[in-house]
């Protein structure tokens, strides 16, 4: 299994992939590393990849996922390291995944938005994906990457996020529906 992150738009897009030992799922306590002083979650969008899929053409794009979650990755600050250290970005429970919310159940008209919220105040939030925007991420990936059964696509933020502190509750939503509930010790 590969999480693949995606971060950046249009031309600006860089890919990043993380151990499947990255992800913290079930709800599972976040316990803040003591490796680096400070740790940044950015709200994103995860897409479960449910078939076996190379060089996929964004019109067949929405066959290969059939739900998606809340999710928030985290990343270390305030030391000095390179941007695509997997040390700071990919480490032991960097991908905090919510459960997986089935397309039927999720008003997709306009698109996914998520939001997070840290002790029930807004902590950070996607911008609003479209299925077409989605499609044409998967399409992409697909490209690089042999996309297999359980594959997670996830698509982030671009703010600045939200610092993460001892003792929070982390919470996010897909279009609204509970999604990530999650504790930070």
């Amino acid at each position: 299994m590969k999480i693949i992150v995606i971060k950046g738009n249009g031309t600006q897009r860089s890919y990043h992939l993380m151990a499947d030992s990255s992800m913290l799922v079930n709800n599972k306590p976040f316990f803040v590393p003591d490796f680096a002083p400070e740790f940044v979650m950015h709200a994103a969008l995860a897409v479960r990849v449910d078939r076996l899929g190379k060089n996929i053409a964004p019109r067949f794009a929405h066959r290969y996922y059939q739900s998606v979650a809340a999710c928030a990755v985290v990343e270390a600050k305030g030391i000095e390291c390179d941007a695509l250290d997997a040390r700071y970005s990919a480490f032991d429970g960097a991908f905090m995944l919510g459960n997986a919310i089935a397309l039927a159940d999720v008003d997709s008209t306009k698109g996914f938005k998520v939001e997070a919220f840290a002790n029930e105040n807004e902590a950070d939030s996607t911008a609003l994906l479209t299925a077409q925007h989605i499609d044409a991420l998967v399409a992409e990936a697909s490209k690089y990457f042999t996309l297999k059964m359980g594959d997670m696509i996830v698509v982030g933020s671009d703010t600045t996020g939200h610092k993460l502190n001892i003792g929070e509750h982390l919470s996010a939503t897909v279009n609204k529906a509970d999604s990530l509930k999650m504790r930070i010790k």
